[in-house]
């Protein structure tokens, strides 16, 4: 194991350093785009991509992986990995530079994946999709979504928050 190099210790400021996510409870997921910051060593900053089976390679550590885990978990995984022998005190940050999809199925005019954005709403995920067809029932949409390991399935209207790998699913109306 290399020698861990001196690395000033950060100051102790309340938010500095943190990953910023719409959700605290998001876990990140293949096809995530996140910027992993080092505080003091550039060398070791980068932005990647998260894999389809759910890992980064990053500089010194390798391969880790990250699939499910949240901002903050993934942020204490790679400071305690470049504490073990590297740096003496690391401080990561990191950002979600570009989510994964979300996707719109059923009576819209242009169905498929969409990238995610915050604040997004199922009225504007619709919208993104070209809005609904003339067999659209907008009264009865559905939101399939992976929650924990299970998919669930929510009944939606217009106002909801969308959230990224969410199905939004416009059924055809009876009439």
């Amino acid at each position: 194991m290399a020698a861990a190099r001196s690395t000033p210790k950060p100051p102790d400021v309340p938010g500095v350093g943190m990953g910023t996510t719409p959700n605290p409870d998001y876990h990140l997921g293949a096809n995530d785009v996140i910027k992993v910051q080092v505080f003091g060593e550039e060398a070791l900053s980068t932005e990647t991509k998260v894999s389809g089976d759910g890992k980064i390679a990053l500089p010194l550590l390798g391969v880790l992986e990250i699939q499910g885990l949240t901002v903050k978990q993934t942020e204490d995984l790679i400071t305690n990995r470049l504490a073990d022998g590297y740096l003496k005190y690391p401080r990561v940050s990191i950002y979600i530079t570009r989510y994964r999809n979300f996707f719109v199925s059923g009576e819209v005019k242009s169905p498929g994946g969409y990238p995610f954005e915050e604040g997004l709403t199922v009225l504007k995920a619709i919208t993104l999709a070209g809005g609904f067809t003339d067999k659209a029932a907008p009264g009865r949409i559905k939101i399939k979504r992976l929650k924990e390991k299970d998919e669930i399935t929510i009944s939606a209207n217009l106002k909801d928050t969308v959230l990224p790998d969410d199905v939004i699913v416009v059924p055809e109306s009876f009439f």
